[in-house]
């Protein structure tokens, strides 16, 4: 086709043969997709099309189930089109971790490579989310086991079986077989709620943070939680920070271990130096926790308190001398609960059970939290994000901290099950006992009132 005058410059060539060594073949890859939950209510289906999109994709809907019934989850099945395997594997590994399940037909087994340095994980690595992952070998499904965030995924065969599980980079050997690509794996997630408003569920919140104005109600809610969890034998650990002496929380995170409502205690050197510091002298940071005003000299205080123990050889040494009487880490021994200190650079002495060996820290604080039903985090940004981070989806968490930003970071990992409550840790503890105290109190009068 052609025109005249100044249009002939405008020629379509229709003739002209197509020669692979002269013009680019672009590549489209497709894979299918399934996803389940209550796609609508939820926006799941949204965030999913949104990535695709973001990501340089295209999207076919396939098939779309609409649940019949409120309680009901949907269910669709979408195409996805990338222009290269490049852009297909970024999209699908977000898609993955919104929960999208490629079609088990398509992969039978994960590609794997072998690691072949200590530490050094092959490249493209899966790198691994806090939920509940499954990856297919021959050409089943398997769960792979201690889930986290942030690690890789070896393969291996124990007693015949195939066996799928989490390890850090650091703890990788030669010769391990690692998961590498997004292909042949799907995470496992619970369906959100339609509505948690009014309901009694835990995470009634929905992993938001809270205002002041509702901390009644959290801690009302809280405290249920911890009385189930104790009545069945369940396990609560506490990440807390020195901001509880100094609030005077320490007494009632003391009655709370004494009552068996925590089973493992996380912290740093700190924590563990203000209590003792506390229990001796009756201080902390030098200030008078009765008057509420610094004492002469008290800024030795804490070294005092670090003088001590080292003396004694240790926490536990000091309780069984005699020389630590209460405090937080008094009852820790006295009830067998088991407690573990992370150091870090500006700690003072440190105390001897303070562990400085940061990986060995963290592998000590990953073994505390194995089995936890609920995590309650108090006032302690670093270790609370550390200790989050190893937490698999599934423990509710509760994190407690007068700054929104760190309660944010914490119910910003994805879990529903996480709630956040702005507020003064020494505040939320008093409530918190004074709610468990009342459940008690009531506990025993409906009691009382059966056996009449």
């Amino acid at each position: 086709m052609k025109a005249g005058g100044a249009a002939k410059c405008l020629t379509l060539r229709v003739t002209e043969p197509v020669e692979p060594e002269h013009h680019a073949v672009a590549a489209v890859e497709s894979r299918t997709i399934t996803l389940e939950g209550h796609l609508l209510d939820s926006g799941l289906i949204n965030r999913a099309l949104d990535l695709i999109v973001e990501g340089g994709g295209s999207f076919q809907v396939l098939n779309f189930n609409l649940g019949e019934q409120r309680q009901s989850t949907s269910a669709a099945e979408i195409k996805v089109s990338a222009p290269s395997h490049d852009v297909m594997e970024k999209i699908m590994a977000q898609l993955i971790d919104v929960g999208a399940v490629t079609l088990p037909q398509e992969v039978c087994d994960n590609p794997l490579e072998l690691v072949i340095k200590d530490g050094v994980a092959p490249d493209d690595f899966y790198v691994t989310t806090i939920y509940p992952t499954e990856v297919r070998v021959n050409c089943e499904w398997v769960r792979v086991q201690n889930q986290r965030m942030d690690g890789a995924i070896v393969v291996s065969t124990t007693a015949g079986e195939p066996v799928a599980a989490c390890k850090l980079l650091r703890d990788l050997k030669v010769g391990d077989r690692v998961v590498v690509g997004v292909e042949g794996i799907r995470t496992v997630r619970k369906a959100e709620a339609r509505d948690q408003r009014g309901t009694q569920e835990f995470g009634f919140m929905g992993a938001g943070v809270s205002s002041e104005r509702r901390v009644e109600l959290v801690v009302e809610q809280i405290a249920w939680e911890l009385r189930k969890i104790r009545d069945q034998g369940g396990k609560v650990a506490v990440v807390a920070g020195p901001v509880v002496i100094h609030t005077g929380g320490g007494d009632h995170l003391s009655h709370l271990i004494r009552e068996g409502y925590v089973q493992a205690l996380l912290g740093g050197n700190a924590i563990a130096v203000h209590d003792i510091e506390q229990a001796l002298m009756g201080t902390s940071l030098g200030m008078d926790m009765k008057r509420g005003v610094s004492v002469r000299g008290g800024h030795r205080h804490h070294l005092k308190a670090i003088n001590t123990v080292r003396r004694c050889g240790s926490i536990r040494d000091a309780v069984e001398q005699g020389v630590l009487t209460s405090g937080i880490f008094y009852e820790c021994v006295r009830h067998t609960v088991p407690f573990s200190l992370a150091g870090s650079i500006r700690d003072d002495g440190p105390l001897p059970d303070t562990r400085m060996d940061l990986l060995a820290a963290q592998a000590e604080y990953a073994h505390l939290i194995e089995g936890a039903d609920l995590i309650l985090m108090l006032s302690s940004m670093l270790h609370s994000i550390g200790v989050g981070n190893m937490t698999p989806a599934g423990v509710k968490l509760v994190c407690v901290d007068i700054n929104p930003a760190v309660v944010t970071k914490l119910s910003d990992r994805g879990s529903v099950e996480s709630v956040g409550v702005v507020t003064d840790v020494g505040l939320f503890l008093s409530l918190l006992v004074q709610q468990l105290s009342r459940l008690t109190s009531r506990y025993h009068a409906e009691a009382s009132a059966m056996a009449r």
